[in-house]
């Protein structure tokens, strides 16, 4: 392990020693000619066009628009900062080659308000050297990229009047991002200016796999534009608020003009929601005007629904979840035709085509909104339950024990027959939806059953413990607490002792079926213990003794997704392991004090080999 470690240490460093990247220095919001770079002076490094000098500690020579900021870090603004031209701006940490994907999103750095003012003014400004460039040229947006940073707005009623977070005229995209408590007349969060031409250069803003939490505007809770130039896909959206009765989260003041609309088709249209969690809002969620899409969303439990204002028809609502909004789902002003509001799952105001309505059907799984699924209830989702350390979550969709085959669901496998508006790519989790769009689940979440990402489970114990670990993250807080591991069950929940009579008949010994029809076989040892499992996955294993070693196994199980499989085997492995010891009591202060000693002198040594490697080339 200590090799290993070292190894990606050197990868670190030489990716710092070569890097071409921006690398703040210092979390203080300051201008001085030092060799510290602050967001600021970064910033204003890229504005001035990166001239190989540097400035005031920032870049040099071939140096990228490249902004890094420390993971975790806060970084607390005096002032709002004026971003002229393209640049990417993300939070760099330490991580390992395996672990680098769960940690998207965990280690953001924070940029802060300070005071009643906005993060970004985003707008460009022509450098001296562009004046030779032709119009259209002049004319091209900047692309600002902002990726892994938490956005902090000032918190108080008011940041801005105009966008509480950013401001902006130009291609802004941010990804894995949580934008929280921006305040403003217009914009919570973001305010999108411009109002497009016949050249298609148009200011956009662009949200993905980001959470979106505690924004508020008169007009646009979170975004605000001129135009329906944004973009929300794969985020939550929770706890925001409109306070202006006629306006949305998601407000757009005014349509395409006839001569843009009409090169705009619903085949590549990418304006609008899709794929996201939206709950717990206050006001109208969002206005589809014409040109816009809401598809693939989970939209349930705010105050009120969304509106459609598409008079030329040419506003979609589509196999999503919309239920328990207020009084009214959707509401419809102009445009509501049913081809345009089809197969999703309401509870009042999104009839269409191919719809559902919820009816008397229990929603949520629990007596909360959040935190554990109550697998006796028959709620059709489980309550929005963050993994451990995290805030992104989602509302998963049940196959209940009374569902006889998978048609008796009203959310999975219920995708629209005709598939030419609706393209299932990859829901809000990034998981792969079905190429046949008629088996696509409605709303944000798609159950998969995908084993290769199990893991083994188990636990190391001392003589006279008791190992007790789970197969679900249907806890509390949505992970095991001492092992964080992905859910083992497949998006599914154990099935019923009386499902298993049900597909297998009774068992042959006698004895009672226990949850997920549970077998365990033995791999690499004999068996040195007994286990329990309970419907909810938890595990308690009890050693036959104090053996010293580990005992190896499978447990093979059936879940509500694997009951409705076309696979002939409905069963899931998933490997364990028990490891047991004595307690080692062992001290030796001079083998410790050698051991550390040894390990620094190796370290030293490692390091100066590769110096005289240097020197020699």
């Amino acid at each position: 392990m200590l090799k290993r470690g070292i190894g990606l240490g050197l990868l670190c460093i030489t990716g710092h020693a070569f890097s071409a990247n921006i690398v703040v220095t210092t979390t203080e919001d300051v201008v001085k000619a030092d060799d510290q770079c602050s967001l600021r002076e970064a910033i204003e490094y890229v504005n001035k066009g990166l001239p190989e000098a540097g400035f005031n500690g920032c870049g040099g020579k071939e140096t990228s628009a490249v902004i890094e900021l420390k993971g975790k870090q806060e970084y607390v603004l005096k002032s709002q900062i004026s971003i002229a031209q393209s640049v990417d701006i993300r939070s760099v940490y330490d991580t390992t080659v395996t672990d680098a994907n769960s940690q998207v999103g965990l280690s953001n750095a924070v940029i802060k308000a300070s005071g009643n003012h906005r993060l970004f003014n985003i707008k460009k400004v022509l450098l001296p050297g562009d004046k030779n460039q032709t119009q259209a040229e002049k004319d091209a947006k900047i692309s600002v990229n902002l990726s892994e940073l938490t956005l902090q707005g000032c918190g108080t009623s008011r940041c801005e009047a105009q966008g509480g977070l950013i401001y902006n005229n130009e291609a802004l995209s941010i990804t894995n991002a949580r934008l929280l408590n921006g305040t403003a007349d217009q914009g919570g969060a973001i305010y999108n200016a411009g109002v497009p031409g016949s050249s298609f250069n148009w200011s956009v803003v662009s949200i993905e796999k980001s959470f979106i939490k505690g924004n508020k505007a008169a007009q646009g809770g979170v975004v605000y534009s001129e135009v329906p130039q944004f973009l929300i896909a794969q985020s939550v959206v929770r706890d925001n608020e409109v306070t202006d009765s006629n306006s949305s989260l998601f407000e757009a003041k005014s349509p395409f003009s006839a001569e843009i609309s009409k090169n705009l088709s619903p085949s590549t249209l990418t304006r609008g929601i899709f794929s996201s969690t939206i709950f717990n809002n206050k006001g109208y969620i969002i206005k589809v005007l014409d040109d816009m899409q809401v598809i693939n969303t989970t939209m349930i439990l705010n105050s009120m629904g969304l509106v459609v204002n598409a008079p030329n028809k040419k506003g979609y609502v589509a196999n999503s979840i919309l239920a328990k909004n207020g009084s009214q789902d959707c509401k419809i002003v102009a445009g509501g035709e049913a081809n345009q509001i089809s197969n999703n799952l309401y509870s009042v105001g999104c009839g269409g085509t191919g719809a559902q309505a919820l009816g008397n059907t229990t929603l949520i799984a629990g007596k909360t909104t959040e935190g554990k699924c109550d697998l006796g209830s028959t709620g059709i989702l489980c309550p929005y339950n963050p993994a451990k350390d995290t805030v992104m979550s989602f509302f998963k969709p049940r196959l209940i024990e009374s569902y006889k085959t998978i048609a008796d669901s009203p959310i999975v496998n219920k995708g629209p027959q005709n598939s030419d508006l609706l393209a299932c790519v990859v829901d809000q989790r990034n998981t792969k939806r079905p190429n046949n769009a008629k088996l696509c689940d409605r709303g944000a979440i798609e159950l998969s059953v995908d084993t290769s990402t199990n893991t083994t489970v188990g636990e190391d114990i001392h003589y006279g413990e008791i190992a007790k670990f789970s197969l679900s993250t249907n806890t509390e807080n949505g992970a095991s607490v001492k092992l964080a591991l992905p859910d083992q069950l497949q998006d599914g929940e154990l099935v019923t002792p009386a499902q298993c009579t049900a597909l297998f008949g009774k068992p042959t010994d006698g004895s009672p079926w226990k949850p997920g029809c549970l077998k365990v076989v033995q791999t690499n040892t004999p068996s040195k213990g007994t286990l329990t499992v309970t419907q909810d996955g938890d595990i308690t294993y009890v050693p036959n003794g104090n053996w010293h070693g580990s005992d190896e196994f499978q447990l093979k199980v059936v879940t509500s997704t694997t009951y409705f499989s076309d696979n002939t085997e409905p069963y899931i492995a998933i490997n364990a392991r028990v490891v047991q010891a004595p307690v080692n009591n062992f001290e030796d202060k001079k083998v410790k004090t050698s051991g550390g000693g040894v390990g620094v002198i190796a370290l030293f040594t490692l390091f100066g080999l590769i110096g005289l490697r240097r020197t020699k080339k």
